[in-house]
């Protein structure tokens, strides 16, 4: 397993996802700052809160992570066709491997990737705050919640943009399903922000269109392996 996660961190495509994920928490980063020096500036009540602000930050990111984790399943389901024959018995086994490993790694480069950015933030706006807000326990949690929802959230979105786009053979429909699909949970997301009930189901929906999408690629593998 170490051997084959060698190989894969080798392969550009992952790099690539990597560095695109180092960029993306400066450029967020950078973005949260803006966003609240704006606020202050034009005396923006609505962003002169720490929710608002990290609600609206997270979305941008969830977005972002969507277009892009999307692209790189379809690569990753690609990349194990073009690896095996349709009828090899090694098939399914590098699919499986290859999927599991992309939605663990994903998920961890995520998460690495929006959490610097919301430390600094926040550790910053303690010594010297530009917001006028309490920065209290209750709203690290609730922002903390947040992004476990929106990780789920991307992980679902990226796999059902992944096999739209892997049934139609065109990366275009990948991104073009992943960016509409954002558009629709990001409306969800805003109405159903702080509410825990809501937020354990949407993930649980995410969580389970996961495993929907594995178990109907690996339906469509067998009946190519049984023609």
């Amino acid at each position: 397993m170490l051997h084959f996660i060698k190989l894969e961190l080798r392969k550009n495509h992952m790099r690539n996802f990597i560095q695109a994920s180092i960029i993306a928490s400066i450029v967020l980063l950078v973005f949260i700052y803006f966003v609240a020096f704006v606020a202050q500036v034009e005396q923006e009540m609505g962003f002169q809160q720490y929710q608002n602000i990290y609600l609206l930050t997270s979305i941008v990111w969830m977005i972002f992570f969507s277009i892009v984790t999307a692209w790189m399943y379809c690569r990753v389901v690609m990349t194990a066709l073009e690896e095996h024959e349709p009828h090899s018995s090694k098939l399914k086994a590098s699919l499986l491997s290859r999927m599991v490993w992309m939605l663990c790694f994903s998920t961890i480069v995520m998460l690495g990737s929006i959490i610097p950015s919301f430390v600094v933030f926040s550790v910053t706006e303690t010594f010297f705050p530009i917001v006028h807000d309490a920065l209290t326990a209750n709203v690290m949690f609730t922002v903390i919640k947040t992004y476990l929802v929106f990780t789920c959230c991307v992980s679902g979105i990226g796999m059902i943009a992944m096999r739209v786009g892997f049934m139609k053979k065109s990366i275009f429909m990948t991104i073009m399903t992943a960016i509409v699909l954002c558009a629709v949970l990001g409306n969800v997301l805003i109405s159903v922000y702080g509410n825990d009930q809501m937020n354990v189901i949407l993930s649980g929906v995410m969580i389970a269109s996961v495993f929907v999408v594995f178990l109907e690629l690996w339906g469509t593998v067998t009946r190519l392996q049984t023609r």
